[in-house]
């Protein structure tokens, strides 16, 4: 995927951890300062506002309206967490904070999936201080599902503070401008800012520093480079550094934040978490096991399937060797078209793969055509042809993907349900995604009903994801009897004629 410099808008789920306090509490922050902590992300990543400078990201962020169980949210979940021990007192520890929480069981609380959402979860304390520690963040490539996200502290949580500015550079792989490759206590090496350092070559290297007014620069010798001639602004009005006037990312960090959003967050841009529920989900299949558990080395790194592109761990990374993405990860396709498939294995190792689609959405796996692939390999890629006839069309139908370890030579192919593995080793997993199916290009062939097949060319009703064309001397109709009427792109023709009837209701999807 290429990045075209596109404006994306990514979903942020906040988790508020408080300690049973009432809202506006401390620990409890109001939906008003969580809304102003994410406007003022925005204005920092969006470039929005006089003071702001260095480049615009075209990345914002919103909060989601879509849970991991199809219904609406707010975006904002409270929990009290102050029966987890040592929360009350300690907050949550980073690496077994003595006096601490365990950050894991914290997270366990309210975590949703970290291909779909980016988790803010809001607390008390940061490793036994409500002061000192403003927040904390994970890097993408390699994540523990577990733990994935940013963590705030409360007391940061407003339209002032540019910590969560910060944090969320974190998650798209941004170091520290002082960045050395160790404790960050001395200068970053220089010879090659590709591979050292912070890994952008124009944020200037430099110190620790936390006064905008400090004048020189004790790594260099001399006075700090300016970056933004515009604002006279020099790395110490980065986000990335620790300083009291963070103003602005360069053009190099904007580069390797897209980078990083495609390579290993692709999921959160094609994610339906911005979209409301919706009215239908693929039938229930069978909920699969594995013999041996999760696996450090086995997993389904990546599913590319014409619009689902999600990065994630190995089975034991994603603390799960089972995944229901059939919610958030939706895809449309056309009957009669073909559709590259390709799945890889977590680290490239190889892996038994296998992939189905339940075309008739029975609950199984098992009708002539629904296997699409079997391989051993590790990277699996096949040519899906939809088929022309005899599939539902506009209902989402389950796509079922598999990676297991491959255990022996030859290998021994998991089934739809169940995984294989080793004991020492674990198995992979199951990922399932939602795939819907439509007739594609649709005309009129004559006046009548939206709702009557025979208007149309395909003797069918238009449904949500089709492109559809009224032709001159048509007249379609929409009455209140039929309902919502969607598609996703309506085109009236000179001389064509589309009405709506009183009280009809009709939605057009391409544009909105």
């Amino acid at each position: 995927m290429l990045d075209a410099d596109s404006l994306y808008t990514l979903p942020v789920v906040v988790h508020v951890i408080h300690t049973g306090t009432a809202i506006g509490s401390p620990d409890n922050p109001t939906d008003a300062n969580i809304n102003a902590m994410l406007q003022g992300l925005n204005n920092a990543w969006r470039k929005q506002g006089s003071n702001f400078g260095g480049v615009d990201m075209k990345m914002q962020f919103q909060l989601a309206v879509r849970s991991p169980g199809c219904g609406s949210t707010t975006g904002i979940n409270r929990v009290n967490g102050s029966a987890v021990p040592n929360y009350v007192s300690g907050g949550i520890g980073v690496n077994g904070f003595p006096g601490s929480a365990d950050q894991v069981t914290v997270k366990n609380l309210s975590r949703w999936s970290n291909t779909d959402y980016i988790n803010i979860w809001v607390v008390n304390k940061i490793n036994g201080t409500d002061v000192n520690i403003g927040g904390f963040a994970y890097f993408a490539e390699n994540n523990d599902a577990g733990i994935d996200g940013i963590v705030m502290n409360a007391l940061f949580v407003n339209g002032v503070s540019k910590t969560l500015s910060h944090e969320m550079g974190h998650v798209f792989e941004l170091y520290h401008t002082f960045y050395d490759d160790a404790f960050e206590t001395n200068c970053p090496r220089a010879d090659s800012c590709d591979f050292y350092g912070d890994r952008v070559c124009d944020t200037e290297r430099g110190p620790i520093t936390y006064a905008c007014a400090t004048a020189i620069n004790n790594c260099t010798g001399s006075p700090y480079q300016i970056s933004d001639p515009a604002k006279n602004y020099s790395v110490l009005n980065n986000y990335m550094n620790y300083t009291d006037c963070p103003w602005m990312f360069t053009a190099g960090q904007k580069s390797r934040v897209r980078a990083t959003l495609l390579a290993f967050r692709p999921g959160l841009i094609n994610s339906a978490a911005l979209k409301p529920a919706p009215s239908s989900s693929p039938a229930i299949a069978c909920i699969p096991t594995a013999v041996n558990g999760v696996s450090p080395y086995y997993g389904i790194e990546r599913v590319q399937f014409n619009t689902i592109d999600v990065y994630s761990n190995t089975s034991g990374g994603d603390r799960s060797n089972y995944v229901d993405r059939t919610c958030n990860q939706r895809t449309t396709v056309y009957k009669g078209q073909s559709y590259q498939l390709t799945i890889t294995g977590s680290y490239f190792n190889d892996h038994t793969f296998k992939a189905f689609i339940d075309y008739n959405n029975d609950g199984d796996f098992n009708d002539v055509g629904e296997t699409l692939l079997t391989d051993y390999t590790s990277t699996a890629t096949t040519s899906v042809l939809i088929p022309s006839s005899g599939v539902p069309i506009g209902v989402p139908l389950r796509l079922r993907v598999i990676a297991d370890h491959p255990t022996q030579f030859p290998p021994l192919y998991p089934s739809a349900c169940q995984l294989n593995g080793l004991p020492n080793d674990g198995a992979g997993q199951i990922e399932d995604y939602s795939v819907i199916i439509a007739n594609g290009f649709v005309q009129s062939i004559t006046s009548g009903a939206w709702n009557n097949p025979s208007t149309w060319d395909c003797n069918c009703v238009p449904v949500s994801a089709d492109l559809v064309t009224i032709n001159a001397g048509h007249t379609v109709t929409v009455s209140q009897a039929m309902g919502l009427i969607e598609c996703l792109q309506l085109i009236v023709r000179t001389g064509g004629n589309f009405t709506l009837g009183t009280n009809g209701s009709f939605r057009q999807q391409k544009g909105n």
